[in-house]
């Protein structure tokens, strides 16, 4: 009985010394992992897999550690093993949907996150993770839905807010109330409780060198690119000193850039973003990025300037109350029409809100007409899939049905199922497939070359392009438009206005599809207008980037004077 009694007390010690050793391993791995070692945490995390080679917890390290090392191959097979050991486990599926979605295998990663979600359906993380794979499939309307669902289970999550609030711009069935109650929901939630009024030191003389601070994430590598630095070298530096507080990697050459001063903000959470800028006494400051990735409006809801003002990244209001000012101008938004819609107080600049850099490569514009060459005239869709939804998709079909020989080239839809669900809305409309023609995701210089191919572009809706539309239109696309009554569905009017080309945007549906069909009827007509687009871009508004850097001058220069002669001093709100 003794005998027996100390065998089973050894057996028990040796079992607890494996438990031990096992933990101790996996944590030491996932250490190294986290120190930048992977090598080191591969051989711990293979060495406590030698306990148990079905161990789910292992696994699932393992396939982060050769996800680290590149590995992806051998990370997908660790985390398959993992789901297969432990099918009731969370978190194999949702590293394999993280996984897919990095690899751009988006059917996958939705499969992946609804395993997950079969399992754990109070996971908000999981939510979030499926919404912006949805929105990148371009289903704008599931996105939506997922981002509320991971609200409903985690409502002060700030991150999954702003998410949607983005979304929001892109849906065709949110109304514009629907929307600016979201984004006034999200300042009073996350934003509105960090402000804190308190008195400036900032010097209140009306004339003097105005110490301008420009946010954004967005300054390098982003559609919103050539905008930026449109004004950003144009600044007269005897009336403003400018600061740039980059939230992004930044080439070297940029140190120093116009002779601004460069800070990179990537280190700094937003209390010290907001101590950084009340340190460098900024008078003005710019949010160029709105409710996109890498914002920092959390810094301006701390209020570190006197003056702050949102324009060019964002489509819609930020919805919070330290925001005093956002740019904008008469075609995006119609004077005494959407005010109620925003909770900045609205500033027009004299042209459009936008102004393009030209390109400094000069691709020449120049070359025949697509359609001479291929005997039928070629409609283009340049504009990133997440802005096409049912609704413009049935549009472009019934385009297509009324100009029998024309053709659809559909740029920068991937394989898989965004593209069948586009195919199939044309099919459902009665178009042949052999009528349409995809494109995956391209190098620049091939997206480029790709509009040689299109006589007509077809802009989005109801989130029509912007850096999509310049670029088509230095190429020497002409670009038809559809405005609407929100700001994002009105930015086409805004760039083709200021181009002097308002007759290419459509009121409506049916005008939409006239303007379209008649220019593809009438090839002389659009040589013509192909022939001169470059240069009618070229003397415009649109790329007349010292007049509208004098005129963002103006504006910061007349709330600054308002500051400054108020009793207040703060910005006068209606």
């Amino acid at each position: 009985m003794l005998k027996r009694l100390m065998r089973q007390l050894l057996r028990a010690r040796g079992a607890d010394v494996v438990v031990r050793g096992r933990a101790e391993l996996i944590e030491r791995g996932r250490a190294e992992r986290e120190r930048g070692e992977p090598a080191a945490s591969l051989a711990s995390l293979e060495a406590a897999l030698q306990h148990d080679a079905r161990d789910v917890a292992v696994l699932a390290e393992l396939g982060l550690t050769y996800r680290a090392l590149g590995r992806r191959d051998e990370a997908r097979a660790a985390f398959e093993r993992a789901a297969a050991s432990d099918p009731g486990s969370v978190l194999p599926f949702m590293y394999l949907g993280n996984l897919a979605h990095e690899a751009a295998r988006l059917d996958d990663a939705v499969a992946a996150y609804r395993a997950a979600l079969a399992i754990d359906t109070h996971n908000a993380a999981l939510y979030y993770n499926l919404a912006l794979t949805l929105m990148l499939r371009g289903e704008a309307a599931g996105a939506v839905a997922a981002f509320r669902d991971c609200l409903a289970e985690a409502p002060d999550y700030a991150e999954a807010r702003s998410s949607l609030l983005f979304a929001l711009n892109l849906s065709d069935s949110a109304s514009p109330e629907d929307s600016a109650a979201e984004h006034f929901e999200w300042g009073r939630r996350i934003a509105d409780p960090l402000s804190r009024e308190h008195g400036f030191s900032n010097p209140r003389e009306t004339e003097r060198r105005l110490r301008i601070g420009y946010v954004s994430a967005d300054f390098f590598e982003h559609a919103a690119t050539d905008f930026i630095h449109s004004f950003l070298p144009h600044h007269e530096p005897r009336l403003c000193a400018i600061t740039c507080y980059c939230n992004a990697p930044m080439p070297e050459a940029s140190r120093g850039l116009y002779g601004h001063t460069w800070r990179d903000i990537r280190a700094l959470d937003d209390a010290q973003t907001a101590s950084l800028v009340k340190q460098d006494a900024i008078d003005v400051l710019v949010d160029l990025s709105g409710h996109t990735r890498g914002n920092r409006l959390l810094a301006f809801a701390r209020r570190p300037a006197p003056l702050q003002l949102t324009f060019l990244g964002y489509p819609n209001t930020t919805g919070m109350r330290a925001m005093d000012y956002r740019l904008t101008d008469a075609y995006a938004d119609p004077p005494g029409v959407t005010e109620g819609r925003y909770r900045e107080r609205l500033l027009r600049m004299p042209h459009s809100l936008w102004c393009y850099r030209m390109p400094a490569d000069d691709v020449a514009a120049e070359g025949p007409l697509p359609a001479l060459e291929k005997g039928h005239v070629t409609f283009g869709s340049m504009n990133n899939v997440v802005k096409l939804n049912a609704e413009l998709i049935g549009l472009w079909a019934g385009l297509l049905l009324q100009v029998p020989d024309a053709r659809l080239l559909l740029a920068t839809i991937p394989p898989g199922n965004a593209r069948e669900r586009v195919l199939r809305i044309f099919l459902e409309k009665g178009v042949d497939a052999r009528r349409l023609e995809f494109s995956d995701r391209l190098s620049k210089s091939e997206f480029r070359a790709l509009h040689q191919q299109v006589d007509i572009a077809l802009d989005s809706y109801p989130c029509n392009g912007g850096a999509t539309t310049c670029e088509t239109l230095w190429l020497g696309v002409p670009v038809v438009s559809l405005a609407g009554d929100v700001f994002q569905s009105r930015a086409g009017l805004s760039l083709l206005a200021a181009v002097g080309l308002p007759q290419l945007v459509a009121r409506n549906a049916a005008e939409y599809l006239a303007i379209a069909g008649d220019l593809a009827r009438d090839l002389g007509r659009l040589r013509r207008l192909r022939a001169d687009l470059r240069e009618t871009m070229r003397r415009s508004p649109l790329c007349d980037a010292e007049a509208y850097t004098r005129a963002l001058e103006h504006i910061y220069r007349g709330i600054w004077r308002e500051w400054c002669e108020s009793p207040a001093a703060g910005p006068q709100k209606p």
